[in-house]
């Protein structure tokens, strides 16, 4: 990991929106903590060697931007878009990561040491560098049990329930809300997104979908049953879990390799009790 190292120019005023931040940059300027880029548009853009400690990043645009060698130590980066992104030796450490997006975003020797990543969206499409760094990445994974949780974008509610027991539990986890962003069941052909929806799967301990109608009716929330129960099948992981949120027919042959946990109405409490039992 890249050792950070910046001078504080003398008369440092933090710079305010991407076009101060990016005239600055193209000066020579590198040392930019605590800059103000709320909104910021920067899709496309080249950073390299640059320090955005403690900056506000939140809902910024850094699509299909190349970092480089870019400290974030400590950012609010709250919604920040980072789908396409790549990253190569950045560290997010302590950074506030929540609700951020990571579709297909290439990491390379990136620290995400204690960063806060509750509802970050795509994780399971993020492209690590190698099939062993991401509990080098995130070290505080080691230790605990993970789960990859399922729904169909009709299911939100009862996902942010499930969402709100798991982070009270201090259980990490990844919501996928198939079919309600980017259009995804137009790409239920492309192969690398399934290839590495099967690897993100494959590298948790728990499956969980929330099933419904809508599921149901969701062919990447099928694709993933079908991944996990083959996993499942050949390795003996991830532990299959299925939430029963309303009434399905016609599964019981799908989910026989399933544990069913009924949520519906005033069961729902001890379903999702009996989850966090599971994870434990």
């Amino acid at each position: 990991m890249t050792l950070f190292k910046y001078r504080k120019p003398q008369g440092y005023i933090p710079p305010v929106g991407h076009q101060e931040l990016l005239a600055r940059y193209a000066r020579g300027e590198r040392y930019f903590e605590h800059a103000s880029l709320r909104h910021a548009f920067l899709s496309g853009r080249t950073l390299s060697n640059v320090n955005l400690a403690h900056a506000d990043l939140s809902d910024a645009y850094l699509d299909n931007a190349a970092l480089d060698g870019v400290d974030l130590t400590s950012a609010v980066c709250i919604n920040a878009n980072f789908s396409k992104a790549a990253l190569y030796q950045c560290c997010f450490s302590h950074a506030d990561l929540r609700g951020a997006i990571w579709y297909m975003t290439r990491l390379r020797h990136v620290s995400f040491f204690a960063a806060q990543l509750d509802a970050a969206q795509f994780l399971e499409c993020l492209q690590w560098s190698d099939d062993d760094e991401r509990l080098g990445l995130m070290p505080h994974l080691a230790t605990k049990r993970t789960c990859f949780v399922s729904y169909a974008s009709s299911d939100d509610a009862l996902a942010g329930r499930v969402a709100r027991v798991l982070q009270r539990a201090n259980i990490p986890h990844w919501l996928m809300p198939f079919a309600s962003w980017f259009g995804r069941d137009s790409l239920i052909g492309d192969r690398a997104v399934a290839d590495q929806l099967r690897r993100s799967i494959g590298m948790c301990d728990v499956f969980i979908v929330a099933l419904s109608p809508g599921a149901l009716e969701s062919r990447w929330v099928q694709f993933e049953i079908d991944a996990a129960t083959k996993l499942h099948r050949s390795v003996g992981r991830p532990q299959l879990i299925a939430l029963i949120g309303h009434s399905v027919t016609g599964t019981a042959a799908a989910l026989r390799d399933f544990e069913l946990i009924d949520c519906v109405g005033e069961h729902e409490a001890a379903g999702l009790g009996r989850v966090v039992a599971l994870m434990c």
